[in-house]
């Protein structure tokens, strides 16, 4: 990149992030609203739903979120959002009950994209839970995927007690995820590129710690949610494609009362990224084992 297009990208950024600013002092008067109206008890109710997908990277999150995202009916997916990986509608609106909330962000959302950092919301200052309290405050849906290292432990124990929201768990087998793991960061590609050409090593070590730390995950927090009474759903990546399944992740997030499920996707929207195993079959060869031993098994709560 050349001296002359550095500066007029430098240019462009710093216009965006002044739009952003002043777009951000636009929303101070109906902040200031919303609180006076807190203050004096006047806050209008605000029908709203949270529901987490709790999972894991390359486990069909994305496929997952195309069947949930439909702004026009009150279906609002805020994909990685703990982790300043997605924009989505709402970020502006929520200036009106968290000051200035979308310019840090789009703040932080650039520093991630150039240099990625686990629990880099936690070290803003940006509070997740006040987060979610002003999200709660916006009418619809709102449904965030939360991967281990999204949020420390403390943290998320904190938001699942405080909010109690609907619980998704997305499992998949175990070595195919991994497998899709290692080659995204090799290629840096996570969405929409064929990665059928590269070629990747197991290391049996590194995919056993993989297996057991993410088994440990989702066994903590079904434990968890359970034991603070949230609603909870536990399906496999196959299910994603399957009609009745997909019908009951609509039910699960969806409002009591709504009835349009027609105009929520059936099927998913992404495009598989790798039609080929051969990297796990090679592997399985190798190994002597099958498939079938590296299944991501539901755990069933006595």
């Amino acid at each position: 990149m050349n001296k002359g297009v550095r500066t007029q990208k430098k240019h462009s950024e710093t216009r965006a992030i002044i739009k952003k600013f002043l777009l951000n002092v636009k929303a101070l008067p109906k902040c200031g609203i919303y609180y006076l109206g807190a203050l004096f008890g006047k806050s209008k109710p605000v029908k709203s739903k949270l529901v987490f997908v709790m999972s894991f990277p390359r486990s069909g999150t994305h496929a997952l979120g195309s069947l949930v995202s439909q702004e026009n009916i009150g279906f609002r997916y805020h994909g990685e959002f703990f982790v300043f990986n997605h924009w989505s509608s709402v970020i502006e609106r929520l200036n009106r009950y968290y000051p200035f909330f979308s310019f840090r962000y789009a703040l932080h959302l650039r520093a991630q994209r150039k240099k990625w950092k686990y629990y880099r919301f936690e070290t803003t200052s940006l509070n997740p839970i006040r987060t979610i309290r002003a999200l709660m405050k916006i009418h619809g849906i709102h449904i965030i995927k939360v991967f281990p290292h999204h949020l420390s432990d403390p943290v998320l124990e904190s938001i699942i007690a405080e909010f109690k929201p609907h619980l998704i768990f997305l499992r998949r087998n175990h070595l195919d995820r991994f497998v899709s793991h290692k080659k995204a960061n090799k290629s840096g590609k996570w969405h929409t590129a064929a990665t059928e050409g590269i070629e990747i090593e197991i290391d049996e070590d590194e995919l056993n710690t993989f297996i057991s730390d993410y088994t440990a995950f989702y066994r903590r927090y079904l434990e968890f949610g359970s034991k603070q009474g949230c609603e909870i759903l536990d399906i496999g990546f196959d299910g994603l494609h399957d009609a009745q399944t997909v019908r009951k992740i609509h039910e699960f997030a969806a409002f009591k009362d709504f009835a349009d499920f027609g105009k929520l996707e059936q099927i998913p929207t992404t495009t598989k990224q790798d039609k080929s195993n051969s990297v796990q079959e090679k592997y399985l060869a190798k190994s002597g084992k099958t498939i079938s031993d590296f299944d991501f098994t539901k755990i069933e709560l006595n």
